[in-house]
């Protein structure tokens, strides 16, 4: 009898959890919540109060694909971009931006698992000095710097690059960079002094662009950090491993595999349903 009054509760619980929970509409959300900044949840299943919006240009950058709404963020990271606007002004640069996050982030309708909680963007491996035309704000493509099939860089890698990476990493807030192997890999081998090559973390695919994911800010005690990164420069065996399997898969590309069995959606904080649907 006991077992049946907990699976009849359990089935009440899961019934009542409404679908916003779950996923749907956060990308036709078109403004982000008042009141003060939380995060509640992880950066890949999370949403936020409170969110900044950021300027899609300023003299130092500028964001790309602009009509996605995907320009809001915590002050953390606003705070990040302001440094960056400074330093690439300073230089004579113009960044290219790519999304940071939705008006109370949540699930994106693609594009990206994170990118949730107001503390992920992208900047895109693009050298400019002038800001970019009209016709190329929404259309604007930038070339891979890699060569998956040879595993190292490839003619549109640039010295600045290395610079803005370098910089990017230097920040206090900043919790990790995803870069493309490869990448990281000729970070390593041109690199004297390897210590802050640790934030650099290995993910296929970001070899046009990379992904800044800043820490939790120590004031929202909602934000679920993630785990820290191992210590030590990253420049092992296992990052061999990343570059060695790219370029497996490029060369033989293994074959088709059945589709996988599509998986539950997550469930997002509680909290995030009443930033949902808030006016």
């Amino acid at each position: 009898m006991k077992r049946f009054f907990a699976t009849s509760l359990l089935t009440l619980l899961t019934l009542s959890i409404s679908p916003l929970i779950l996923a749907a509409d956060w990308h036709t959300v078109k403004r982000p919540t008042t009141g003060p900044s939380e995060i509640y949840g992880s950066y890949a299943n999370g949403c936020f109060s409170g969110g900044i919006d950021i300027p899609t240009k300023s003299v130092g950058y500028e964001q790309v694909r602009p009509s996605r709404n995907r320009h809001y963020g915590m002050p953390a990271i606003a705070t990040f971009i302001n440094y960056l606007d400074l330093w690439a002004n300073q230089r004579g640069k113009i960044l290219i931006f790519g999304d940071i996050s939705q008006p109370r982030g949540g699930p994106a309708n693609f594009g990206h698992a994170s990118h949730q909680t107001g503390l992920d963007m992208d900047i895109w491996f693009e050298e400019r000095t002038d800001h970019l035309p009209k016709k190329l704000q929404e259309s604007l493509q930038t070339p891979s710097v890699v060569n998956p099939a040879t595993g190292k860089i490839n003619q549109h890698w640039r010295p600045f690059y290395r610079e803005l990476l370098f910089t990017a990493s230097q920040y206090p807030e900043t919790e990790r960079i995803f870069v493309n192997p490869v990448i990281k890999a000729h970070l390593c081998a041109t690199e004297k002094d390897q210590r802050w090559l640790g934030k650099l973390r290995p993910w296929y695919g970001h070899d046009s662009h990379f992904h800044i994911r800043l820490k939790c800010p120590k004031d929202s005690t909602g934000c679920i950090a993630q785990a820290p990164i191992p210590r030590g420069s990253g420049c092992d065996s296992s990052l061999a491993n990343w570059v060695n399997d790219q370029i497996k898969w490029t060369t033989a590309p293994p074959k088709p595999k059945a589709p996988a069995s599509p998986k539950a959606p997550k469930v997002l904080p509680i909290e995030c349903q009443a930033i949902l649907q808030q006016p």
